[in-house]
């Protein structure tokens, strides 16, 4: 029972199963309409056959009667009987056996009253009557059988079919107060209903059954086949292969859960690629100055360099490039910080007019030697809950990129205004050539180098991941968009009411 297919195979049986029980339930507590349904058909058919008998009986009795015989209502019971004798001879005793052994053919007066001595039964039925005869049928239906059910004193009462004599009928019986014919026997019992439907009842049943295998282990497999091929697809990527995809087929849940499995394999395919980046991208980042820094210091250690203005020069550059290294590695401590959740956000009141305010002043000198204006606009709210610093962090490294990509001559833009309720939108434009379309997804991403318009490598370093960092640990988003040849804008969101989402935790 540990596959799923086995399961769902037993769950397709006991299915079958309750619902199989369930039918017979139902049939079976339909079984009485139907037993004296079919009773009914039967004596129905017999009854014609009664009456049309009679008829030709009569016709016989006519056919051999002697030239100016007149038969008198003294002898109508006598024929009458000789009647019922012909048919009872005519039906039990003929190699047909068309009647059964429990069905009676009997005369009934108009009341309904079976006739004494009319019946061809070894049962006694004098003082039986006929239940529904109350109306008589229209003539149009004179030899149509009427259901109706025989009252015995003597016994339960029995199903019967009446069919009203014909002319040649009643004068036969003249005398008599005869008016109608009935067949009667008792409803078919239980186990003959049974006996008759069992056969046609486990037919069918094995045909059920058989296409409930077919069916069921087709639906079966069609769910347990894609499950079988993401485990053994999971495996693969547990063991280091995360080129791994499987197709998408099955029920609409198996393929929504391979659609998934396989961004899953994407993005930890394209994670693992990023760390393998990301540490060829540190490696080279911290070799060029720690080259620099054991080049300087083994040139003075060795006496290659001796002079005073030598080696204060020397000293510098190692200076400068253990800088370098320390700022490379506090901002990768601080991305990960903030990433794990460590840095808490203040939660103080900020008035964005001040932030650009400062901001604009750290960045008018740049903005005067580089011949780039920069220009700020606040539309709607001015004031949000965060933390100062960190926003501060986040403008001036997107102010910075902006003036390193923008020409002399251009413009920087800075401006803010509310997106929706509760929401304030602050972009950063500038009229730059532009980043290429396929590089926009990686802009955020630690040590990403994307391809510059001279076809040389330009990164975008840790700045712009930090940004992101910082913006989602505030409730909001920040993202790019970009025009080749137009220039690029950096947007991030603000929740005016402070942070809106806890900071991500990563695993």
């Amino acid at each position: 029972m540990d596959s799923l297919q086995v399961r769902l195979l037993v769950t397709y049986f006991f299915v079958i199963a309750v619902t199989l029980g369930l039918a017979s339930l139902s049939l079976l507590l339909q079984l009485g309409e139907y037993r004296d349904s079919i009773s009914y058909g039967n004596l129905e058919d017999m009854g014609r056959l009664v009456n049309s008998q009679a008829s030709l009986q009569i016709q016989l009795s006519a056919d051999s009667a002697l030239p100016g015989d007149q038969p008198s209502s003294s002898t109508g019971g006598d024929s009458g009987k000789k009647l019922l004798a012909d048919l009872n001879n005519y039906f039990n005793n003929s190699a047909s056996g068309r009647l059964s052994r429990e069905t009676t053919v009997a005369v009934i007066d108009a009341s309904g009253r079976v006739l004494s001595g009319f019946a061809t039964s070894s049962t006694n039925l004098d003082g039986s009557v006929v239940r529904d005869l109350a109306v008589q049928p229209p003539e149009d239906a004179l030899n149509d059988p009427r259901r109706c059910r025989l009252d015995r004193p003597d016994g339960p009462d029995i199903l019967c079919v009446s069919t009203a004599l014909g002319a040649d009928a009643l004068a036969a019986l003249e005398g008599t107060n005869a008016s109608a014919i009935i067949v009667a026997r008792p409803a078919a019992s239980l186990g003959e209903i049974v006996g008759d439907l069992f056969p046609r009842l486990v037919f069918s049943g094995l045909i059920g059954v058989a296409a409930a295998l077919v069916l069921g282990f087709a639906l079966s497999q069609s769910v347990a086949a894609p499950l079988r091929n993401i485990a053994r697809a999971a495996r693969s990527v547990s063991r280091g292969n995360y080129r791994q995809r499987v197709p998408a087929t099955g029920p609409r849940e198996v393929r929504d859960l391979a659609a998934n499995f396989n961004r899953m394999t994407e993005e930890v395919q394209r994670s693992q690629q990023t760390l393998r980046d990301f540490l060829a991208n540190i490696s080279h980042e911290l070799k060029t100055p720690l080259t620099s820094i054991r080049g300087f210091s083994e040139a003075m250690l060795d006496g290659t360099i001796d002079d005073q203005v030598g080696i204060e020069r020397s000293a510098k550059i190692i200076s400068d490039e253990s800088n370098r290294v320390l700022r490379l590695v506090q901002e990768l401590l601080d991305l990960s910080r903030i990433e794990s959740g460590q840095v808490s956000m203040q939660q103080d009141e900020i008035d964005l007019n001040e932030l650009f305010g400062h901001v604009g002043e750290v960045f008018a000198l740049r903005s005067e030697e580089s011949g780039v204006s920069l220009d700020a606009s606040i539309q709607g709210q001015a004031h949000i809950r965060g933390d100062f610093d960190r926003l501060e962090q986040v403008m001036n490294n997107l102010l910075d990129n902006a003036f390193r990509h923008t020409p002399e001559g251009g413009t920087v833009r800075v401006a803010c205004r509310d997106l929706q309720p509760g929401t304030l939108q602050v972009t950063v434009a500038d009229t730059g050539p532009g980043i290429p379309l396929n590089d926009l997804p990686h802009l955020f991403e630690r040590f990403y180098r994307g391809d510059n318009q001279n076809g040389a490598r330009q990164g975008y370093g840790l700045g712009l991941a930090i940004s992101r960092e910082i913006v989602r640990a505030h409730g909001g988003e920040i993202w790019a968009t970009s025009e080749p040849g137009r220039g690029t804008t950096f947007v991030f969101t603000l929740p005016t009411g402070g942070r809106a989402t806890p900071p991500r935790q990563r695993g």
